[in-house]
Protein backbone atom coordinates (compact mmCIF):
# COMPACT_ATOMS: atom_id res chain seq x y z
CA UNK A 1 0.00 0.00 0.00
CA UNK A 2 1.18 3.19 -1.22
CA UNK A 3 2.36 6.08 1.06
CA UNK A 4 -0.85 8.47 -0.13
CA UNK A 5 -3.15 5.78 0.26
CA UNK A 6 -1.69 4.55 3.73
CA UNK A 7 -2.75 8.29 4.64
CA UNK A 8 -5.97 8.65 3.39
CA UNK A 9 -7.16 5.34 4.57
CA UNK A 10 -5.92 6.67 8.26
CA UNK A 11 -7.59 10.28 7.38
CA UNK A 12 -11.05 8.93 6.56
CA UNK A 13 -10.81 5.37 8.55
CA UNK A 14 -13.01 6.87 11.13
CA UNK A 15 -16.21 8.07 8.85
CA UNK A 16 -17.57 4.66 9.46
CA UNK A 17 -21.50 5.49 9.03
CA UNK A 18 -20.55 5.01 5.72
CA UNK A 19 -19.56 1.52 4.16
CA UNK A 20 -17.27 2.65 2.18
CA UNK A 21 -14.88 5.52 1.27
CA UNK A 22 -13.00 6.67 -1.31
CA UNK A 23 -11.05 10.19 -1.34
CA UNK A 24 -10.54 12.60 -3.69
CA UNK A 25 -8.30 15.76 -3.94
CA UNK A 26 -9.84 19.46 -3.95
CA UNK A 27 -8.98 19.20 -7.82
CA UNK A 28 -11.28 16.32 -8.22
CA UNK A 29 -9.41 13.59 -9.03
CA UNK A 30 -9.91 10.27 -7.28
CA UNK A 31 -7.86 7.83 -5.48
CA UNK A 32 -6.90 5.14 -7.59
CA UNK A 33 -7.32 2.66 -4.58
CA UNK A 34 -10.80 2.34 -3.26
CA UNK A 35 -10.53 1.28 0.28
CA UNK A 36 -14.21 -0.35 0.80
CA UNK A 37 -17.37 -1.54 -2.03
CA UNK A 38 -20.80 -1.01 -1.12
CA UNK A 39 -22.54 -4.13 -3.09
CA UNK A 40 -19.48 -3.45 -5.47
CA UNK A 41 -19.81 0.34 -6.31
CA UNK A 42 -17.54 2.77 -5.14
CA UNK A 43 -18.38 5.25 -2.53
CA UNK A 44 -16.84 8.78 -3.12
CA UNK A 45 -16.63 11.77 -0.48
CA UNK A 46 -16.62 14.93 -0.64
CA UNK A 47 -17.26 18.11 0.63
CA UNK A 48 -19.17 21.34 -0.69
CA UNK A 49 -18.40 24.94 0.39
CA UNK A 50 -17.63 25.31 4.29
CA UNK A 51 -18.82 22.13 6.26
CA UNK A 52 -21.33 20.76 3.63
CA UNK A 53 -20.12 17.17 3.00
CA UNK A 54 -21.42 15.35 0.57
CA UNK A 55 -21.65 11.57 -0.38
CA UNK A 56 -22.57 9.70 -3.74
CA UNK A 57 -22.53 6.08 -4.29
CA UNK A 58 -20.97 5.29 -8.17
CA UNK A 59 -20.65 2.35 -9.74
CA UNK A 60 -17.25 1.25 -11.34
CA UNK A 61 -18.35 2.36 -14.53
CA UNK A 62 -19.08 5.63 -13.37
CA UNK A 63 -22.92 6.18 -13.43
CA UNK A 64 -24.46 7.69 -10.21
CA UNK A 65 -26.52 5.41 -7.97
CA UNK A 66 -27.55 8.19 -5.29
CA UNK A 67 -26.89 11.27 -3.19
CA UNK A 68 -27.20 12.76 -0.13
CA UNK A 69 -30.71 13.73 0.52
CA UNK A 70 -31.61 14.52 3.99
CA UNK A 71 -32.75 11.92 6.47
CA UNK A 72 -34.97 10.21 3.74
CA UNK A 73 -34.38 5.92 4.77
CA UNK A 74 -32.25 4.70 1.30
CA UNK A 75 -32.12 1.42 0.49
CA UNK A 76 -33.10 1.67 -3.26
CA UNK A 77 -32.73 -0.01 -6.11
CA UNK A 78 -31.96 1.42 -9.72
CA UNK A 79 -30.26 0.15 -13.15
CA UNK A 80 -26.92 -0.18 -14.46
CA UNK A 81 -27.01 -1.50 -18.02
CA UNK A 82 -30.41 -2.71 -17.59
CA UNK A 83 -29.19 -4.77 -14.88
CA UNK A 84 -30.50 -4.18 -11.15
CA UNK A 85 -28.25 -3.08 -8.29
CA UNK A 86 -28.97 -2.65 -4.90
CA UNK A 87 -27.63 -0.34 -2.43
CA UNK A 88 -27.86 -1.51 0.73
CA UNK A 89 -26.43 1.06 3.41
CA UNK A 90 -26.42 0.11 7.48
CA UNK A 91 -29.29 1.78 9.52
CA UNK A 92 -26.92 4.22 11.13
CA UNK A 93 -25.56 5.03 8.00
CA UNK A 94 -26.17 8.53 6.19
CA UNK A 95 -29.23 8.33 3.77
CA UNK A 96 -29.52 8.81 0.42
CA UNK A 97 -32.07 9.73 -2.19
CA UNK A 98 -31.58 7.96 -5.17
CA UNK A 99 -31.27 9.18 -9.12
CA UNK A 100 -31.61 7.00 -12.17
CA UNK A 101 -28.43 6.51 -14.01
CA UNK A 102 -29.66 8.28 -17.11
CA UNK A 103 -30.89 11.13 -14.99
CA UNK A 104 -27.76 12.02 -13.41
CA UNK A 105 -25.05 10.79 -15.37
CA UNK A 106 -21.28 11.88 -14.29
CA UNK A 107 -17.50 10.44 -15.29
CA UNK A 108 -15.61 8.82 -13.19
CA UNK A 109 -13.53 11.52 -12.11
CA UNK A 110 -15.18 14.49 -10.52
CA UNK A 111 -14.19 17.81 -12.87
CA UNK A 112 -12.85 20.64 -11.36
CA UNK A 113 -15.75 22.69 -12.63
CA UNK A 114 -18.36 20.74 -11.09
CA UNK A 115 -19.77 23.03 -8.06
CA UNK A 116 -21.68 20.07 -6.65
CA UNK A 117 -17.56 18.94 -5.52
CA UNK A 118 -15.38 21.78 -5.68
CA UNK A 119 -13.78 22.28 -2.36
CA UNK A 120 -12.02 25.35 -3.61
CA UNK A 121 -15.18 26.72 -3.56
CA UNK A 122 -16.32 28.28 0.29
CA UNK A 123 -19.41 29.63 1.18
CA UNK A 124 -19.52 33.56 0.48
CA UNK A 125 -17.62 35.43 3.74
CA UNK A 126 -16.42 31.81 4.66
CA UNK A 127 -12.54 29.61 4.18
CA UNK A 128 -12.53 27.04 2.42
CA UNK A 129 -11.98 23.12 3.64
CA UNK A 130 -8.56 22.81 2.58
CA UNK A 131 -7.24 26.06 4.18
CA UNK A 132 -9.13 24.64 7.73
CA UNK A 133 -7.17 21.65 7.31
CA UNK A 134 -4.14 23.29 7.07
CA UNK A 135 -4.38 25.74 9.45
CA UNK A 136 -5.03 22.78 11.95
CA UNK A 137 -2.43 20.54 10.76
CA UNK A 138 0.17 23.72 11.59
CA UNK A 139 -1.44 24.23 15.51
CA UNK A 140 -3.15 27.34 14.35
CA UNK A 141 -6.48 27.86 15.91
CA UNK A 142 -9.84 27.98 13.51
CA UNK A 143 -13.52 29.36 14.50
CA UNK A 144 -16.47 26.97 13.15
CA UNK A 145 -19.85 28.51 13.06
CA UNK A 146 -22.86 26.50 12.93
CA UNK A 147 -26.49 26.80 11.69
CA UNK A 148 -28.48 29.37 13.28
CA UNK A 149 -30.94 27.08 13.60
CA UNK A 150 -28.82 25.19 15.67
CA UNK A 151 -26.50 26.10 18.25
CA UNK A 152 -25.62 29.61 16.39
CA UNK A 153 -21.93 29.16 18.22
CA UNK A 154 -18.86 29.79 17.49
CA UNK A 155 -16.23 27.49 18.76
CA UNK A 156 -12.37 28.34 18.58
CA UNK A 157 -11.21 24.75 17.55
CA UNK A 158 -7.66 23.50 17.41
CA UNK A 159 -5.44 19.75 17.01
CA UNK A 160 -5.08 19.04 20.90
CA UNK A 161 -2.01 17.40 20.44
CA UNK A 162 -0.20 20.82 19.39
CA UNK A 163 -1.90 22.37 22.43
CA UNK A 164 0.37 24.79 24.32
CA UNK A 165 0.21 26.91 27.27
CA UNK A 166 -0.57 30.31 25.16
CA UNK A 167 -2.80 28.68 23.17
CA UNK A 168 -5.00 27.67 26.20
CA UNK A 169 -4.87 31.28 27.65
CA UNK A 170 -6.04 32.64 24.81
CA UNK A 171 -8.93 30.41 24.57
CA UNK A 172 -9.93 30.95 28.14
CA UNK A 173 -9.54 34.78 27.46
CA UNK A 174 -12.01 34.71 24.61
CA UNK A 175 -14.13 31.89 25.92
CA UNK A 176 -16.78 30.58 28.09
CA UNK A 177 -14.06 28.96 29.84
CA UNK A 178 -15.27 25.55 29.99
CA UNK A 179 -12.56 23.95 27.54
CA UNK A 180 -13.97 20.76 25.81
CA UNK A 181 -11.71 18.20 24.09
CA UNK A 182 -13.42 15.99 21.48
CA UNK A 183 -11.90 12.53 21.38
CA UNK A 184 -12.61 9.45 19.50
CA UNK A 185 -14.42 7.03 21.09
CA UNK A 186 -11.15 4.31 21.64
CA UNK A 187 -9.33 7.26 23.02
CA UNK A 188 -11.84 7.58 25.51
CA UNK A 189 -12.32 3.79 26.00
CA UNK A 190 -8.44 3.06 26.44
CA UNK A 191 -8.51 6.06 29.12
CA UNK A 192 -11.51 4.41 31.07
CA UNK A 193 -13.58 7.80 30.88
CA UNK A 194 -17.30 7.01 30.77
CA UNK A 195 -19.96 9.37 30.23
CA UNK A 196 -21.30 11.72 32.60
CA UNK A 197 -24.86 10.65 32.71
CA UNK A 198 -25.55 8.08 30.48
CA UNK A 199 -26.79 8.82 26.63
CA UNK A 200 -31.09 8.10 27.08
CA UNK A 201 -30.40 10.18 29.94
CA UNK A 202 -28.85 13.03 28.26
CA UNK A 203 -31.57 15.90 28.49
CA UNK A 204 -29.17 18.23 26.95
CA UNK A 205 -30.85 19.81 23.63
CA UNK A 206 -28.21 18.61 21.48
CA UNK A 207 -27.08 15.73 23.45
CA UNK A 208 -23.61 16.48 23.71
CA UNK A 209 -21.37 13.48 25.12
CA UNK A 210 -19.96 14.79 28.46
CA UNK A 211 -17.54 12.44 30.31
CA UNK A 212 -16.32 12.74 33.87
CA UNK A 213 -14.14 15.86 33.68
CA UNK A 214 -10.37 14.91 34.30
CA UNK A 215 -7.17 16.48 35.14
CA UNK A 216 -3.82 15.64 34.59
CA UNK A 217 -2.32 14.06 37.99
CA UNK A 218 1.31 14.82 36.62
CA UNK A 219 3.07 17.94 36.05
CA UNK A 220 0.28 19.90 37.14
CA UNK A 221 -1.22 21.64 40.24
CA UNK A 222 -4.66 22.84 40.66
CA UNK A 223 -5.69 21.92 37.10
CA UNK A 224 -7.34 25.33 36.27
CA UNK A 225 -4.13 27.70 35.21
CA UNK A 226 -3.27 27.84 31.25
CA UNK A 227 -0.29 25.85 32.01
CA UNK A 228 -2.15 22.93 33.50
CA UNK A 229 -4.72 22.94 31.16
CA UNK A 230 -2.15 22.54 28.45
CA UNK A 231 -0.54 19.60 30.07
CA UNK A 232 -3.90 18.05 30.97
CA UNK A 233 -5.39 18.09 27.06
CA UNK A 234 -1.83 16.93 26.17
CA UNK A 235 -2.21 13.97 28.03
CA UNK A 236 -5.41 13.17 26.73
CA UNK A 237 -4.17 13.23 23.07
CA UNK A 238 -1.21 10.92 24.06
CA UNK A 239 -1.68 7.79 22.64
CA UNK A 240 0.80 6.64 26.17
CA UNK A 241 -1.75 7.88 28.19
CA UNK A 242 -2.93 5.38 30.45
CA UNK A 243 -5.83 6.05 33.37
CA UNK A 244 -4.16 6.18 36.26
CA UNK A 245 -2.48 9.55 34.94
CA UNK A 246 -5.74 11.29 35.33
CA UNK A 247 -7.24 13.05 38.42
CA UNK A 248 -11.21 12.58 38.36
CA UNK A 249 -12.97 14.79 38.41
CA UNK A 250 -10.96 18.12 36.93
CA UNK A 251 -11.02 21.13 34.70
CA UNK A 252 -11.17 19.68 30.94
CA UNK A 253 -14.22 18.56 29.46
CA UNK A 254 -13.69 15.49 27.37
CA UNK A 255 -16.14 14.70 24.66
CA UNK A 256 -17.35 11.82 23.11
CA UNK A 257 -17.34 12.24 19.48
CA UNK A 258 -19.84 9.78 17.44
CA UNK A 259 -18.91 7.58 14.97
CA UNK A 260 -19.49 9.20 11.28
CA UNK A 261 -18.38 12.53 11.85
CA UNK A 262 -20.74 15.33 10.50
CA UNK A 263 -22.04 13.04 8.93
CA UNK A 264 -23.69 11.59 11.34
CA UNK A 265 -24.02 14.40 13.69
CA UNK A 266 -23.63 18.47 12.64
CA UNK A 267 -21.30 19.21 15.76
CA UNK A 268 -18.69 21.19 16.34
CA UNK A 269 -17.33 17.67 18.56
CA UNK A 270 -17.54 15.68 15.70
CA UNK A 271 -16.58 18.69 13.34
CA UNK A 272 -13.15 19.08 15.14
CA UNK A 273 -12.30 15.66 15.25
CA UNK A 274 -12.67 15.49 11.77
CA UNK A 275 -10.29 18.41 10.84
CA UNK A 276 -7.82 16.68 13.23
CA UNK A 277 -8.33 13.48 11.34
CA UNK A 278 -8.47 15.29 7.64
CA UNK A 279 -5.03 16.71 8.38
CA UNK A 280 -3.36 13.48 9.91
CA UNK A 281 -3.17 14.44 13.05
CA UNK A 282 -4.57 12.03 15.58
CA UNK A 283 -8.33 12.51 16.24
CA UNK A 284 -8.75 14.56 19.48
CA UNK A 285 -9.45 18.51 19.41
CA UNK A 286 -9.51 21.18 21.19
CA UNK A 287 -13.30 23.23 21.52
CA UNK A 288 -14.78 26.06 23.63
CA UNK A 289 -17.25 28.57 22.81
CA UNK A 290 -16.31 32.26 22.06
CA UNK A 291 -18.01 35.00 23.99
CA UNK A 292 -18.74 38.06 23.15
CA UNK A 293 -17.48 41.13 25.78
CA UNK A 294 -20.75 41.01 27.46
CA UNK A 295 -20.01 37.32 28.63
CA UNK A 296 -23.22 36.69 26.23
CA UNK A 297 -22.53 34.02 23.15
CA UNK A 298 -20.69 35.65 20.38
CA UNK A 299 -23.07 35.67 17.09
CA UNK A 300 -21.85 35.69 13.67
CA UNK A 301 -21.56 39.60 13.34
CA UNK A 302 -19.07 39.30 16.44
CA UNK A 303 -17.05 36.30 14.93
CA UNK A 304 -16.33 38.04 11.92
CA UNK A 305 -15.20 40.76 13.80
CA UNK A 306 -13.14 38.30 16.40
CA UNK A 307 -11.90 36.28 13.45
CA UNK A 308 -10.28 39.18 11.37
CA UNK A 309 -9.14 40.74 14.70
CA UNK A 310 -7.55 37.74 16.01
CA UNK A 311 -6.84 36.82 12.41
CA UNK A 312 -8.28 33.69 12.08
CA UNK A 313 -9.89 31.96 9.49
CA UNK A 314 -13.84 31.17 9.59
CA UNK A 315 -15.76 28.37 8.74
CA UNK A 316 -19.12 27.29 8.44
CA UNK A 317 -20.44 23.98 9.59
CA UNK A 318 -23.58 23.19 7.67
CA UNK A 319 -25.22 19.89 6.44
Amino acid sequence: MSKLVQRAWRNFKLFNGLHGVNSFSANGSTLNSSFISIDGSKSPFSTKGIGKIRAAVVSDGGDLLSYSNGNNAAEKRTFIDNKPVEIKLQPDAIAFGTLGADTAPIPNDFPIDNDEFDLDRPTEGFSSIPEAIEDIRQGKMVVVVDDEDRENEGDVIMAAELATPEAMAFIVKHGTGIVCVSMAGEYLDRLQLPLMVNQNENDEKLRTAFTVTVDAKHGTTTGVSARDRATTVLALASRDSKPEDFNRPGHIFPLRYRDGGVLKRAGHTEASVDLAVLAGLDPVAVLCEIVDDDGSMARLPKLRQFAQQENLKLYLLLI
